[in-house]
């Protein structure tokens, strides 16, 4: 099944924010296995300039995959989940994330091609604090999955 060209540059808001925790900045860390005291420890972090613990750059993923995944399972996009490949991820940060931000995202497929015979989508996820402002941008890019040869 072929993208639907008709999802291209159109909108999409999460209607649920993300509540970013300090149990959840502390496990991506520990996921990612960055030991940084930002990351962990308050009290690192106010020393740092920061209001709370500080979620590690590639923690925007996680909001950014929750504000695209429905449009992979969306039927209508034809481009699902399935055997999908992440090809790249770019962090455009306004501001560092912090433990207590609660960030609502849109998504936005942006652009679309075909890389070596398979569709390719660029998703720009716009991450925005509770007061409206931007906190980050993060770029998407995925290859779809190869079509089953003729039999």
């Amino acid at each position: 099944m072929a993208v639907n060209r008709a999802y291209l540059g159109r909108v999409f808001p999460v209607t649920e924010p993300y509540e970013v925790t300090r149990a959840a900045v502390r496990a991506f860390a520990d996921a990612i296995g960055d030991p940084h005291p930002v990351y962990h420890s308050p009290d690192a972090a106010r020393a740092a300039g920061h209001p709370d613990l500080v979620a590690p750059p590639t923690f925007a993923a996680l909001v950014a995959g929750n504000a695209y995944w429905p449009l992979l399972e969306d039927p209508d996009f034809g481009f699902g989940p399935e055997g999908t490949v992440h090809l790249a991820q770019r962090f455009l940060y306004t501001r560092p994330i912090h433990a207590g931000d609660t960030l609502r995202a849109e998504v936005t497929p942006e652009t679309l091609d075909t890389q070596a015979g398979r569709d390719r989508v660029v998703f720009r996820s716009l991450l925005r604090d509770a007061r409206g402002a931007t906190v980050a941008t993060v770029l998407t890019t995925l290859l779809a999955p190869q079509a089953a040869p003729a039999p």
